[in-house]
């Protein structure tokens, strides 16, 4: 899109601090900006919500007991929301790298549901800085250049989409790059080293080659669940988040 573009920016609320959704497994903490311990990497089933039947929005709301108990004391935790436009994007997308990777046997198939989980990681700890004042001037050029390239790689997957024949890798790859990097040189000076792994891992999943073809092909049997983050897509435009 740039399917990732907008879906990570949208997600790390940049352009709206009230829609940063929240993380399943905090894993990869933020350092500690109130003197308090690292966040929890793991949340105990007995706390977690029944399933909504939405995979990102459950990956989202799993969370919401103990980072509310964090953050008792502030706004921030009692903000963290995930809201239907994004859930809808986070699940399609899984869809697609779900699909493309029972299809491919280079492809690991656990990759899809930590890419997911790694999107829902970065967007809340990315959040939390914003929401705590905590990107500075410096960052401004940052959060710009993500913004661009991820409206830019929106407009590429919709091309795509729309177009027959029109699929090229090379200039989709080289789109969700720029995102890649855009996102690396924010988060660096911030997130720990796991963080940025994370990041890493998500844009490597994004630019393989088999997952790329899978959903861009001519005859891809993918193309009705790319119609649907399409739509998604749209939503986003129309309502002015992209």
């Amino acid at each position: 899109m740039e399917l990732q573009s907008w879906l990570l920016y949208h997600l790390v609320a940049v352009s709206d601090c009230n829609q940063v959704i929240q993380s399943a497994a905090t894993g990869g903490e933020l350092y500690p900006v109130t003197g308090t311990s690292k966040m929890p990497s793991e949340v105990d089933a007995a706390t977690a919500p029944a399933s909504t039947g939405s995979r990102a929005r459950d990956l989202g709301l799993r969370a919401q007991k103990k980072l509310l108990d964090r953050f008792a004391a502030s706004a921030a935790g009692r903000s963290l929301l995930i809201d239907d436009t994004t859930a809808s994007l986070l699940d399609n997308l899984y869809r697609l790298m779900d699909r493309a990777a029972r299809a491919s046997p280079r492809i690991d198939k656990k990759q899809p549901e930590k890419v997911l989980k790694n999107i829902v990681k970065l967007s809340i700890k990315i959040g939390l800085l914003h929401r705590n004042q905590q990107l500075g001037p410096s960052d401004a050029g940052n959060l710009e250049e993500i913004r661009r390239a991820l409206h830019s790689t929106a407009m590429v997957v919709l091309s795509f989409y729309e177009l027959e024949f029109s699929y090229e890798r090379a200039y989709l790859v080289k789109s969700l790059e720029r995102c890649r990097a855009a996102v690396r040189a924010l988060i660096k000076p911030h997130l720990t080293e796991k963080s940025r792994e994370r990041c890493e891992q998500v844009f490597d999943f994004l630019v393989h080659p088999d997952f790329l073809e899978a959903v861009f092909a001519n005859d891809s049997e993918l193309r009705p669940v790319l119609g649907a983050l399409v739509g998604d897509i749209n939503k986003a435009l129309e309502t002015g988040e992209l």
